[in-house]
């Protein structure tokens, strides 16, 4: 059986083709990204990497699976494989410290509140959930994909119009990265629902809405559940964020319970 990274890398060889005939970029625009590779973590030249490793073992194992939608990845400080994140912070010796940024913070809380909570864990209040490091422990160990909707390396901001623009053009290789990985759980962040309503479109066609709140849909076919999240760097309150995350999760997990539960 292939690994995910080398299916991964033969879509990207197709995709990275596509962005050259039709975008004009070179090769070292493109970025990569997937299945978080689960391996040692290594320090190298001050940046600390994850090496391949078991992933693919674990994703095919996994109670739960999550796949991780956003934008793109920024030239200024962005990774060109998203399959080597630690949520380290880089350049501090040997030191081993959690990267303090929102964008990590977040993605990290969510991650494990959402894996904990499909599998019929107990969905934690803000002040009940684990520490930092602790986070980051269970966010490199999780089976995690993060993927980004569009692959060529962009600027620190890109407008919804583009972004739709960029995955309506792409968006049959999108959508076998995505149908790839056979997720769970698909947390979309950010994009204004434009990320949201290509998971609709595309990849989960018969998911519905939970509640007003916005945040949970559900698909009672796939028994598959999307998150309609922020960016994880927006500039708004952790706390209230995830509180109203979390809210609308287990209101919708009590009314259907048979999503609360581990899926193999």
């Amino acid at each position: 059986m292939k690994t995910f990274r080398e299916r991964e890398n033969a879509l990207f060889e197709r995709w990275l083709q596509a962005c050259i005939e039709c975008d004009g970029i070179s090769a070292d625009e493109f970025a990569y990204d997937g299945l978080l590779y689960r391996g040692e973590c290594r320090n190298i030249a001050g940046c600390w990497e994850m090496q391949p490793g078991n992933e693919t073992e674990l994703w095919m194992k996994a109670p739960c699976r999550l796949v991780i939608l956003t934008k793109d990845t920024t030239k200024d400080g962005g990774l060109d494989d998203m399959r080597i994140e630690t949520a380290r912070k880089n350049h501090c010796g040997l030191q081993v410290l959690t990267y303090g940024r929102n964008f990590y913070r977040n993605l990290m809380l969510w991650s494990y509140a959402l894996l904990n909570g499909v599998q019929g864990g107990e969905i934690l209040s803000y002040d009940d959930t684990p520490d930092w490091d602790t986070l980051r422990g269970i966010y490199t160990s999780a089976a995690i994909a993060r993927v980004n909707c569009k692959k060529q390396i962009g600027e620190s901001i890109i407008s919804n119009a583009n972004l739709k623009a960029h995955i309506k053009r792409y968006s049959e290789f999108l959508k076998e990265q995505v149908d790839m990985y056979d997720a769970d759980v698909i947390l979309c962040c950010g994009g204004g629902g434009v990320i949201k309503d290509f998971v609709k479109e595309c990849c989960v066609p018969d998911m519905v809405e939970y509640s007003d709140a916005g945040w949970v849909y559900y698909s009672l076919s796939t028994h598959k559940i999307v998150i309609d999240s922020y960016h994880p760097s927006v500039l708004k309150n952790m706390r209230n964020m995830y509180e109203g995350m979390m809210e609308d999760l287990k209101n919708f997990l009590s009314e259907f319970p048979e999503f609360a539960r581990p899926r193999r």
